[in-house]
Formats: structure tokens, C-alpha cells, sequence
């Protein structure tokens, strides 16, 4: 993907860039709210507004175990080009409530309930009337979320950028037959017999992770940027999935390829080449059955050598990915 002029942050800059102009950002312009979601729950969300007024907005999905915090850098660089930006604390992670007593499970007891929180944030701002161009910039379960959210409201935005979704998740050696069976069969013994949420087998609390063993960038910088917000806010700390989570989110991944055909705004989808956390088999299946309106528009996209977080990696991949996504925002703006 080529490069554009747009002026973002550079990782070589972020120890200078946090504390003189990100961070004095966020202080004057973000602001933290919640509503009351699905069954209840109490879903937290940022708004950061652009510096000068403006009629666009991009709504961020992001991926399991992630909170808004993370999201500083991003939020900004996208505030810088003219838009506001909404971010949400998905139910079960970030500062959002939990779907149970304990914290650190990621648990969902309904895949829909994440589209449901969406939907809700989104009619409760009023973004509909408030901003004539509306997109959406989703990260791996959050590509899952938004591409559900497509499919149920096909009005709502202009366009859609998906980094790395959530369409298969990456097993290793295990079938995927045995993967989905036994995480079905676990969550309904859970069900049955009125315990857990347990978490999947091999699954754990929250562990600090190192730089050389990591899955999702090859920018040091940014990874240890996302470790030190982790570890100052250790309440949106996250463990690994439940059964429940996995059951949930297999069956939604197969509904999201079978329903691809009713997806009709102009899509945007990021590869990363070497990603280990979700398919690309599962992506191209995604993007191969998308219908006729929404394909005529659609874009597929592989980012060569990027690991899972398109959106944190180094430079090389993260500038010409960002920049390919204002630009196709831009082609499609009203």
C-alpha cells in the first residue's frame, strides 16, 4: 500500500511524541464516558474530538483483551487528520463490567451482546445525525463485532476498515473440528452444571509478555508502550478465553462468512502476513463471499512481514497501513 502525506507519529519520535503531544492531547480533548449495555452491563467508551470542528468520525473495534487506553497513538494520529474518534471498552475487558465475578477470564455469554453494546453506543451519540461521514476502523474480534454489526445495520456507516479480523482463529495443531466440539461441549456442561466460566484448556490469568517471544509486532517501542499501559492500569488486565468466549465466537465466525453477502458498504480488508493469531484462510473466505455491492468497492489488502497488530507495528508497515486506510476512507466519504 503506498504512502500518503499524512502526518503521523513515528516510533523512533514516541519517547519525545507521549509526553509532549499525545498525552496533552488526550488530557485537553478525550473524554471517558459509559451507558448501560446488554443485559445490563456497564460498557465504558472514550471519545477524543478533533481540533478543529468537522463532520466525521471514525468508530474503533478493537480486539480481544484490549482497552481504549491502549489505543493513545492511534486515537491521536486519526484525530490529527480531522476526525473524532470513538473508542470502546468491549463487555468482559477494559475498563467495562465483566460478564461474571471474576475479572481476569475473557468471557461473553452471547457474541450478539457485543453487537448489541455497539449499536447502543452508537444510537445513544447520535451518530447518525451528528456526522455526515461515519467509519469504522475494527482489529481482529473487533472486525468479528463490526462485521456483524454490517450485516445487522448496513446504513450506519460510509465505509468499514478491518485490521486482521477475527474470521478463524489460529489453533496450531489441533483440528478445528475437535477445537469447536469440545469448546461446545465444555460451555454446555458449564451451563448444565451452573459453574465457571472456566477458562479453555491451556488458558491463564494475564502474563507480562517479553518483546523477543511476542506474537503482534516487531516495533519494540509500541510493544512496550502497550506493556507499560497494561501494567499501570493493571484493572484492564485480561486473560485467555473461557469456553464460553471460544463456543460463542466460533459459532459467530461461521455466521459472518455465511451472511458476507449482506454486507453492502465499501469494505477495507488489512492482512497481516505473518500473523499467528488469527487465519488468513479465514479472511479470504470473508472477503471471497462478500455480495455484489459491498465487492464492486472492496479492497484486500496484505501487509508483508506484519505480525498480528497491524496498527503497532513498526513504521514500515504501520504507515502505509494507516495511510491506505484514511485514503479509503477518503474515496468514500460522501
Amino acid at each position: 500500500m503506498s504512502t500518503s502525506n499524512y502526518q503521523l507519529s513515528q516510533e523512533h519520535e514516541l519517547a519525545t511524541v507521549y509526553p509532549e503531544k499525545i498525552q496533552p492531547y488526550w488530557a485537553k480533548h478525550a473524554r471517558e464516558a459509559s451507558f448501560v449495555g446488554a443485559q445490563g452491563l456497564s460498557i465504558k467508551y472514550l471519545k477524543l474530538t478533533a481540533a478543529e470542528p468537522n463532520n466525521k468520525v471514525i468508530v474503533v473495534s478493537p480486539g480481544r483483551t484490549e482497552a481504549y487506553l491502549k489505543y493513545d497513538e492511534l486515537a491521536y494520529d486519526l484525530a490529527q487528520q480531522g476526525y473524532d474518534v470513538f473508542i470502546i471498552d468491549h463487555r468482559g475487558q477494559g475498563l467495562s463490567d465483566r460478564e461474571s465475578a471474576r475479572w481476569q477470564p475473557g468471557d461473553v455469554a452471547s457474541f450478539q451482546y457485543y453487537v448489541d453494546d455497539l449499536a447502543m453506543l452508537i444510537e445513544q451519540q447520535d451518530l447518525l445525525a451528528n456526522y455526515q461521514q461515519r467509519f469504522i476502523l475494527a482489529h481482529s474480534m473487533g472486525g468479528a463485532i463490526a462485521a456483524h454489526y454490517l450485516q445487522q445495520f448496513p446504513n450506519t456507516f460510509t465505509a468499514a476498515a478491518l485490521s486482521a479480523p477475527m474470521f478463524g482463529i489460529n489453533l496450531g495443531m489441533l483440528p478445528k473440528p475437535i477445537a469447536t466440539s469440545l469448546a461446545a461441549i465444555m460451555s454446555k456442561l458449564e451451563r448444565q452444571f451452573k459453574c465457571g466460566p472456566y477458562y479453555a484448556v491451556g488458558q491463564s490469568d494475564y502474563k507480562h509478555g517479553s518483546f523477543n517471544n511476542n506474537h503482534l509486532t516487531h516495533s519494540e517501542q509500541r510493544f512496550k508502550q502497550m506493556q507499560a499501559v497494561y501494567l499501570a492500569h493493571p484493572q484492564i488486565q485480561l486473560g485467555g478465553p473461557t469456553n464460553r468466549w471460544l463456543d460463542q465466537s466460533f459459532t459467530a465466525m461461521q455466521q459472518i462468512i455465511e451472511r458476507a453477502n449482506t454486507i453492502s458498504v465499501p469494505l477495507l480488508l488489512l492482512q497481516a502476513e505473518q500473523d499467528e493469531i488469527v487465519t488468513a484462510v479465514g479472511q479470504r473466505a470473508f472477503f471471497q463471499a462478500l455480495g455484489p455491492t459491498s465487492a464492486a468497492s472492496a479492497q484486500f489488502k496484505i501487509i508483508a512481514g506484519a505480525k498480528h497488530e497491524i496498527l503497532f507495528e513498526s513504521d514500515s508497515m504501520r504507515n502505509p497501513a494507516l495511510s491506505g486506510i484514511l485514503n479509503f476512507f477518503e474515496q468514500h466519504a460522501n
